[in-house]
């Protein structure tokens, strides 16, 4: 099995089930030579920060000039030829907040909807990207198949840019 990790930054909050977004990984990480083949011999760790909306809105003001709460960030070490940073690949921090509330809209409980968007913001690490209709089927098509894969509920993914 390639050498993928997930690590969970800081502490989790007590009300929220992890073992749904280990799953989705660890059925991400089983298809990584289909998925990303470049990723299998980098290998390495994608950190995790589950923040609120007010440390997710001042990233994506900082990094990406959006000034607005977001769902998932996504940082990638490793795209355009890069190097991991001390066996880091990527980070990404989701915002609790706002996938509480993507939740309830979509009638799914929160520890999936952190497995969604985990999984998504991995995606992007590993090279993914939605820009265009080509890349949003593609990642929709592998969000969708692995979280039913492991048994969890799929909802359709809003695009923002």
């Amino acid at each position: 099995m390639p050498n993928l990790e997930l690590d969970i930054l800081g502490e989790v909050p007590a009300e929220l089930d992890v073992a749904p977004t280990r799953r989705v990984f660890l059925a991400l990480v089983a298809e990584l030579p289909a998925l990303a083949p470049a990723m299998v011999a980098v290998g390495g760790v994608i950190n995790l920060a589950l923040v609120d909306d007010e440390r997710v809105r001042q990233l994506n003001r900082d990094q990406a000039g959006h000034d607005y709460a977001t769902d998932v960030l996504s940082f990638s070490y490793v795209e355009d030829g890069g190097e991991p940073i001390d066996g880091v690949v990527g980070e990404m921090v989701i915002s609790l907040e706002t996938a509480a509330r993507q939740a309830a809209q979509a009638g799914t409980s929160l520890a999936e909807e952190v497995a969604l968007l985990a999984l998504h913001g991995v995606l992007h690490i590993l090279g993914y990207d939605h820009q265009g209709e080509a890349g949003q089927i593609a990642m929709q098509e592998v969000q969708r198949r692995l979280m039913s894969q492991v048994g969890y509920s799929y909802r359709e993914f809003v695009w923002q840019d």
